[in-house]
């Protein structure tokens, strides 16, 4: 039973034939209990009409007690199954319409649930001793006799038809058992339409969200969502809750698909860009080494410093990379948290140009930093933002020539702090611009010269997205550049 609609229509038979089951008992009950109050009413009636039209049977009795018996076998004609008896005050039976039973000069009839009943609701059936059965109780009525004005004893009329096993007429047994049966079935065959009424109404929704669900599977959890993939979205019930749900979680599910993909991609184009910019210098730094070791006797002292000092700056170079290599993946890792705190921002910037201040005379570079006074603090993490603006800096000093200048500005742009680099260099070629924030990408001529290691740039974007920032470039080839980063300005 894998099928939900097959499950669900099993329960719903069962509690059907169990309910069915129920009614029937039930309903065999109501007949009986309403063949009983029938029977006690027939036989009331029947005892009221015998005391009304016979006024003197006490007198009857008293005339003639040994006949009088064929008296009441009179009035019983008609209903021979159907026991009438004259009771004294104390029970002892005087007279029957049947047979005389030898255990009666000893018996006593218990008059006590007659009294109590008829006190209570005479309407109410009497169940009472049965005269021609010691032991047995059955379902009675009883009207009192009188003469001269006094009680003398009591009509006591024993309906035996009252066992609905045995004794109730078939018809009305045959009756009850039809009409359990016929509620029976329909009652399961309304709970069988119900069901599979109630089953499609909610098997639809979800099969439509198991049809979306296998579209999206078998694309890759890479497609866009269709409108149509999730008809029931716009519901107010748990259906529409369900399915707006399904399609917030695989959306979330197709963007983190396309981003892992975009990570992997990247770390595969890191792990080719790595290769390829370690391999150029450690050739190199390899080839020197070896023409050292071969031939650094027969060379001149002059060529053996130039290659030593060509081999210390491919070493460098390395150590840059693996440098910048090592911060990119700290900053990129998903449990790395920035640690802001309340900084000046003109003030840091002004510490960071003073470290720069000695490579940008030796580069012939005039290296200034503006800032206005008054700059409210800025919650950002010191030693990060130093960083980037170091790389910014690196970067600047690098393509601007001998006589130019780089000039650092923090100043507050709208509803954020902004942080400027401009250099007079030769600018981004107007191709290179869009990407020059991607890791390992070498602009085509003017930005990066050697020694780079194509990451200083994408440190900066990255330090920037931890702060919930942005880093841009506005450049126009031949002009200079100005590399930025703005940082959300946080109460």
């Amino acid at each position: 039973m894998k099928s939900l609609r097959a499950r669900v229509l099993l329960l719903v038979v069962g509690f059907g034939l169990m309910m069915a089951a129920l009614f029937a008992i039930i309903m065999h009950a109501s007949v009986r209990q309403y063949y009983a109050d029938w029977m006690y009413a027939k036989n009331a009636a029947f005892a009221q009409r015998v005391v009304e039209a016979h006024p003197d049977l006490w007198r009857d009795y008293a005339r003639d007690p040994g006949g009088f018996g064929a008296t009441l076998q009179q009035y019983t004609l008609y209903s021979p199954n159907t026991g009438l008896y004259l009771l004294d005050l104390d029970g002892r039976v005087l007279a029957t319409a049947g047979e005389h039973r030898p255990f009666w000069p000893n018996y006593r009839v218990d008059l006590a649930p007659i009294a109590e009943t008829m006190a209570a609701d005479p309407a109410l059936p009497i169940v009472a001793d049965d005269p021609d059965d010691l032991g047995r109780r059955s379902l009675v009525a009883a009207r009192k006799v009188a003469h001269d004005g006094q009680p003398r004893g009591w009509l006591y009329v024993v309906a035996r038809q009252t066992d609905i096993d045995t004794a109730m007429p078939a018809l009305l047994k045959s009756y009850a058992i039809r009409a359990a049966a016929t509620a029976g079935l329909m009652t399961v065959a309304i709970g069988v339409l119900l069901t599979i009424a109630m089953i499609s109404l909610l098997t639809r929704p979800l099969t439509a969200l198991t049809r979306a669900t296998e579209k999206i599977r078998n694309a890759g959890f890479s497609g866009e969502l269709r409108a149509d993939f999730f008809p029931d979205a716009d519901r107010d019930d748990e259906i529409g809750r369900l399915s707006r749900t399904f399609r917030e979680a695989f959306d979330r599910l197709r963007l983190e698909t396309e981003r892992v993909r975009t990570v992997d991609a990247h770390r595969r184009e890191m792990v080719a860009s790595v290769s390829h910019d370690l391999r150029t210098p450690l050739t190199a730094l390899i080839g020197q080494i070896e023409t050292i070791r071969l031939k650094g006797d027969a060379l001149p002292p002059e060529a053996q410093a130039h290659l030593l000092e060509r081999a210390l700056q491919n070493a460098r170079h390395m150590e840059r990379l693996t440098d910048a290599l090592a911060d990119l993946a700290r900053l990129d890792s998903p449990e790395f948290r920035a640690q802001p705190e309340p900084i000046a921002i003109g003030e840091l910037a002004d510490d960071v140009v003073q470290r720069f201040a000695a490579a940008a005379q030796q580069a012939g570079v005039s290296l200034e930093v503006e800032y206005p006074d008054g700059l409210p603090l800025t919650r950002a993490d010191a030693a990060l933002i130093e960083r980037a603006l170091a790389n910014l800096l690196d970067n600047a000093l690098r393509v601007t020539p001998a006589g130019g200048r780089v000039r650092v500005r923090a100043l507050r742009a709208r509803d954020a702090m902004r942080l400027e680099v401009a250099d007079t260099g030769p600018g981004v070629a107007t191709e290179d611009q869009p990407r020059v924030f991607e890791r390992f990408y070498q602009t085509s001529r003017h930005r990066e010269h050697r020694g780079s290691s194509g990451l200083g740039l994408a440190i900066v974007k990255r330090v920037a997205e931890l702060h919930g920032g942005t880093a841009g470039l506005r450049s126009e080839p031949g002009h200079g550049s100005t590399f930025f980063i703005e940082l959300p300005m946080v109460a």
